[in-house]
């Protein structure tokens, strides 16, 4: 393998940042034409009836960063947004799509690109919907993205970007037929009427500059690969539609040798490599009007590192595993530091019935039992104040382990060895471990 760039810097890479003010002016005829991009992966899903996936999470973050790139997309990290697993609610995707995106010029593309489940509405299979993180497998309309409004929803919010280019790495029916596709069975599903999202992708795709690219035909499943496709030699694990859509802008679509892949080499490449991985049971479709020599890689100059992805994302958990413990711990605290209280009240109370008794031979008993339960009581407040202050201490050290020990985040993996290259030599993606 030749000589690698140096690691990717993280600055460069800053995900989600708030748009700065330089980057949203307003559009004028001599802006240069930019690119703008949405691109969302999810592997695990609220909802415990969808079942996770395995790869989605690695061909978003894959994508995200070729974009981000110098060598790659060049698309400037102002411009970009990232969603992975509990980042992709429908409140955040719909966000981006409609919010992010209205900054788009008339001269400016758009890309979305989406990895993760599909499905059709059980008992309405013309309607297909994209399932983000947070979608109720039992009101798809009102938790999930709804591929046939979603046309006018990006025409009303981002209609007056030049172009618009999405990308779905997505199941396309509503069965499982062979293991690590991308579709969920349900039993409220009519398998023979299910109306794959494709059909909506369509219709997304007949306004002028607007294109698609799925990674099925209708009522097929989206594979994804542990050992048929491969990057540089090594298995990808990933989504085979993007596994070659990696493969294909680093330069394996570039038919005619001339440096430089466009929209009709790389749907070329897609489509054949990935309905040869498949067996045929997986055959990428592409519609709409969007330009088929329209460039998306110059592979003789491309040179994407692509950071390793941070365990974070790539496990369904809890990124704050002690959080329900500390909460615990507080209430159990406060709940012991009042009963601490009260008995000090009452004990208290005992005190002043003692001192009341008057003195007195025939009133001894009476004020010797006023002390008693004096004792008694305050014996049981000293007990559960020091309760209290054990859970507390306890609670401030997982408090303070909480706070230490934070799980790997983006930041973190820029620094390391990065996952694999895109790019590196002679066009070829290649490894390092």
């Amino acid at each position: 393998m030749g000589c690698a760039s140096a690691p990717p810097s993280a600055s460069r890479y800053t995900r989600n940042a708030a748009t700065p003010p330089a980057a949203v002016q307003a559009c004028s005829d001599a802006s240069p034409a930019k690119t703008w991009a949405v691109v969302v992966g999810i592997n695990f899903y609220a909802d415990d009836r969808i079942p996770d996936l395995g790869g989605a999470v690695n061909d978003a973050w894959t994508y995200y960063h070729y974009l981000a790139s110098p060598s790659g997309g060049g698309v400037d990290a102002y411009r970009l947004r990232l969603l992975l697993n509990d980042e992709a609610t429908r409140t955040n995707v719909e966000g981006a799509l409609g919010g992010f995106l209205a900054n788009a010029c008339p001269q400016d593309q758009i890309i979305i690109y989406f990895a993760g489940h599909g499905a059709p509405e059980p008992g309405r299979p013309e309607e297909a919907f994209l399932l983000v993180h947070d979608t109720d497998v039992d009101n798809l309309v009102g938790s999930a993205v709804s591929m046939s409004r979603l046309p006018d929803f990006l025409a009303w919010r981002a209609g007056r970007a030049g172009s618009l280019l999405l990308l779905v790495d997505a199941c396309h029916s509503g069965s499982i037929q062979f293991p690590g596709d991308r579709a969920f069975k349900s039993k409220t599903v009519n398998l023979e009427r299910s109306t794959s999202v494709v059909n909506n992708l369509e219709t997304l795709a007949t306004r002028p500059g607007w294109g698609a690219i799925s990674a099925t035909g209708p009522d097929q499943l989206a594979g994804e690969s542990v050992a048929s496709c491969e990057l540089g030699g090594r298995p990808y694990a990933g989504g085979i539609f993007t596994c070659h859509l990696v493969s294909g802008l680093s330069g394996k679509a570039d038919a005619d040798g001339d440096g430089a892949v466009v929209l009709d080499e790389l749907f070329a490449h897609v489509e054949s490599a990935v309905s040869e991985t498949s067996g045929g049971r997986q055959r990428p479709r592409r519609s709409g009007t969007l330009d088929g020599s329209l460039p998306l890689s110059s592979p003789r100059s491309l040179n994407v590192e692509i950071p390793r992805v941070p365990e974070r994302f790539l496990q369904d958990a809890s990124p704050h595993p002690l959080r329900p413990w500390i909460w615990t711990g507080a209430a159990l605290t406060a709940g012991t530091l009042v009963t601490a209280g009260v008995f000090n009240l009452l004990a208290n109370r005992d005190a002043g019935d003692a001192n009341a008794v008057p003195p007195g031979g025939q009133t001894r008993a009476e004020y010797r039992q006023r002390v008693d339960d004096y004792e008694r009581t305050m014996a049981l407040a000293d007990t559960t104040y020091l309760l209290g202050a054990a859970l507390a201490l306890g609670t401030g050290l997982l408090f303070a382990w909480d706070l230490l020990d934070n799980p790997e985040d983006i930041s973190d993996v820029y620094g390391d060895e990065p996952w694999f290259q895109i790019g590196v030599g002679n066009a070829s993606v290649g490894f390092r471990w």
